[in-house]
């Protein structure tokens, strides 16, 4: 084995012994061991990455942030790697940011936008940093040199993204992930998780290693409680709900809801209300003077539908149609933000069918 060989060996040893020490909250023993490895391996951006993510955690802003900048370095020309080098533009970027540096955050912001454009927080983050970066004056340059100063300074394109066939399904205690990845290897695969998120390393058969994130996730998991198991055809990954029947419409948090969190709005997911039809009903009778029992619901729905205005009718007619009449809602603009779902009375539990 040669000296190189050996020492990717042992820094990936070391690098296995970090994350279980991290995922134990033991922070300061996961910066030992990341260090240790980093030592036996320079050239692994990962390693950076993941100790840059273990120093914010002990409130090193500034070794963060260097961590994440090299992490950056050494990921930027991997194509299967996109994903960890856009990570690590946009951590540098924000710490860089609340540190004021302002020209490196810029330049780190600029370059994860031309990777994903449509990232919300990194145009936000963008904006709120170019106003403040030191103005460069540039000379003025004949048509010819600008048009080949132009050509030379023209983002590339970013480089492809591995994929590899992925689903998802829940039951009220885990989120179980597939990713179909045939003939992996037991010691061939990494899997890491965090809070709101999974990481998968798969090391090919070809020698190249291969990388897939899927973070920010829905909602929070447990990462003690979560598991893995690599069969024959496909990575089997568990995520244990932090919430225990939680429903999760999506695996990973959408574009809109992190626009709706950035401006500090309830997200879609939460900021659906339904009315159960108890209340709708004891506030019929109460507004109507009519005794308990003396209408139908059917009746009731009627009566209040009838004096309602546009907006409110077009509310109560898609939560109770979306919420398969478990749910009853007048507002309008809560309900137009997405599907009304099913809220069955406490003690019961809706069961979907299958078609």
């Amino acid at each position: 084995m040669s000296k190189e060989a050996a020492n990717k060996k042992t820094g990936d040893a070391l690098y296995h012994q970090a994350v279980e020490a991290y995922a134990d909250d033991e922070f300061e023993k996961a910066e030992s061991l990341y260090t240790q490895a980093i030592a036996a391996n320079n050239t692994d951006g990962m390693y950076y990455l993941r100790r840059s993510q273990v120093r914010l955690k002990l409130d090193n802003k500034t070794d963060a942030a260097s961590d994440a900048q090299m992490a950056a370095t050494l990921t930027e020309n991997k194509s299967n790697m996109l994903r960890q080098y856009f990570k690590a533009l946009l951590s540098h970027g924000t710490l860089a940011s609340e540190l004021g540096n302002y020209d490196e955050a810029a330049e780190s912001l600029r370059k994860a936008y031309t990777i994903n454009p449509s990232n919300q927080e990194v145009c936000d983050l963008l904006a709120k940093v170019e106003p403040l970066t030191t103005p460069k004056p540039e000379p003025a340059a004949p048509a010819a040199d600008a048009a080949a100063d132009a050509a030379e300074n023209e983002a590339p394109a970013a480089p492809a993204r591995p994929t590899a066939r992925h689903e998802w399904y829940q039951n009220d205690e885990f989120v179980i992930l597939e990713v179909f990845i045939k003939r992996v290897q037991k010691d061939a695969a990494t899997i890491e998780f965090s809070d709101r998120g999974v990481s998968l390393s798969v090391k090919m058969a070809t020698g190249s290693e291969n990388n897939y994130e899927f973070e920010p996730l829905m909602h929070a998991i447990v990462p003690r409680e979560s598991v893995y198991e690599i069969l024959s055809t496909k990575i089997e990954i568990r995520m244990k709900k932090a919430a225990a029947g939680q429903k999760w419409d999506y695996l990973e948090e959408t574009e809109a809801q992190r626009l709706a969190a950035s401006q500090g709005t309830a997200s879609l997911s939460s900021s659906r209300k339904g009315i159960s039809w108890d209340t709708i009903a004891a506030n019929a009778e109460k507004e109507t003077k009519l005794k308990p029992g003396e209408q139908s619901v059917n009746e009731l729905f009627q009566s209040i539908y009838k004096g309602a205005d546009e907006e409110t009718r077009r509310a109560m007619m898609k939560s109770y149609i979306e919420s398969n009449g478990t749910a009853l809602s007048t507002d309008w603009k809560s309900v137009s933000k997405g599907p009304v779902e099913t809220s069955p009375p406490v003690d019961t539990y809706a069961k979907s069918y299958k078609r």
